[in-house]
């Protein structure tokens, strides 16, 4: 066969081997977003469509967040690069972190964070509003060292007391979930004054950490934290109508390269989630809701 020949017929071949590729890629696309709504489906054709140019996905998520993500990972049909970023502490201390990565042009298509980072996202419009969507929860318990009995606690007033109690030193975590226990949650039992001054603040599973080596009595943290950390008993989450929960968020970023592969997989993200066991980690699907604010 000569050259020419060989040419000619490697052209002719081209289009079919295209064919095949855009094929591959939707199947992909739509395995991933396949299972979504039925109400979505009428819009899932230029989901994929638009969706084949957007491949891999890049997601930048908190690292509390990251277990969970491994949970999911293996059933994910889309290319992704994920990045987890290392800041730890307050709200705003981790929105400033993922702020600073957003602002210098680093490509993120997707973010996920606890809804308060992503609320100060959105106020810097570093996220896009109406993006976003909620996808797991976890709620704060109450922790207590293995080696102390602690009563369940069915009434503010039994945890009021419990907190009262002289020797009682309090760990509770700077990230999401602290502010609640600062503002909202000691001065609504009225011992705000009384609690805080012999309180240890840290990053959130330092507090586990704190009450294994036995240097605070009790502890607040979230239940995804203290699932399995050693040493420590979880007593239960707080009583009504004081409870907390912290929920995960994913939103697409302001200046996604890859919009609809974003989309594709928030829609992973919600419908595995829900899908999956999570028995025994402290963490919960969504139920329902797919966008904050819905």
């Amino acid at each position: 066969m000569t050259a020419k020949s060989r040419r000619r017929r490697d052209n002719a071949d081209m289009p079919a081997q295209r064919s095949r590729r855009h094929l591959l890629i939707s199947l992909v696309v739509m395995g991933l977003v396949g299972c979504a709504s039925m109400g979505d489906d009428e819009s899932n054709g230029a989901e994929t469509a638009n969706a084949l140019a957007s491949l891999p996905v890049q997601v930048l998520m908190t690292q509390d967040f990251a277990t969970a993500h491994r949970s999911l990972a293996p059933r994910l049909l889309i290319p992704l690069q994920a990045f987890t970023a290392t800041a730890s502490g307050s709200v705003p201390v981790v929105a400033n972190a993922l702020g600073a990565r957003l602002q210098v042009g680093a490509s993120v298509d997707v973010v996920v964070a606890p809804k308060a980072v992503i609320d100060q996202l959105l106020a810097q419009g570093l996220v896009r509003r109406d993006s976003t969507v909620d996808v797991l929860k976890t709620p704060l318990v109450l922790v207590a060292p293995a080696s102390r009995p602690v009563p369940a606690l069915p009434t503010p007033e039994s945890l009021r007391a419990l907190l009262l109690q002289h020797m009682t030193v309090l760990a509770y975590p700077s990230t999401d979930g602290g502010s609640f226990i600062e503002q909202k949650l000691l001065p609504q039992l009225g011992i705000k004054d009384a609690v805080l001054p012999k309180s240890i603040k840290v990053f959130g599973p330092q507090v586990s950490q704190l009450l294994a080596r036995g240097e605070a009595s009790l502890g607040l943290q979230p239940y995804s934290e203290a699932a399995a950390a050693p040493g420590i008993t979880v007593v239960g989450p707080l009583p009504q109508p004081l409870r907390y929960e912290t929920t995960y968020t994913a939103a697409i970023a302001t200046h996604a390269n890859s919009a609809a592969g974003a989309q594709a997989l928030q829609h992973f993200y919600r419908r595995e989630a829900a899908a999956h066991d999570w028995s025994g980690s402290g963490w919960e699907a969504v139920a329902a809701a797919a966008k904050s604010g819905e």
